[in-house]
């Protein structure tokens, strides 16, 4: 794999570099959520860290089972609640799926993941 240098004064891009072990990409999709499983986020081995963040009116259930409940999931409170994970602190975790339900349709949750490349 080739890697480009950081430009000079990139001091994300170098910190990031040392953290990871190489270079990241970080990307940012939006994803509607509804009373249907919604992917969050595919399964990924590159991920070292990702943020998600409800900007919905209503609550939603993350899991990273796809059977995920809004009774039995991980709250996302609405406008506003994020959950996150990253590979120092949580682990191999942080590269399965994200999945999520809500009680109502049309939840906008925001996705950002970084990954090496």
């Amino acid at each position: 794999m080739v890697t480009r240098a950081a430009p000079p004064g990139a001091t994300g891009a170098e910190f990031a570099a040392k953290r990871w072990g190489g270079p990241t990409r970080t990307t940012t999709t939006i994803v509607t959520v509804g009373t249907a499983v919604a992917t969050l986020l595919a399964e990924n081995p590159r991920r070292v860290a990702w943020l998600v963040q409800n900007r919905g009116g209503t609550d939603v259930a993350t899991s990273d089972t796809r059977d995920v409940a809004a009774a039995t999931g991980f709250l996302l409170q609405a406008t506003g609640g994020a959950q996150s994970m990253n590979v120092e602190e949580d682990g191999e975790g942080v590269c399965y799926a994200l999945y999520a339900i809500s009680t109502i349709a049309g939840q906008t949750v925001r996705v950002q993941q970084t990954e090496r490349i």
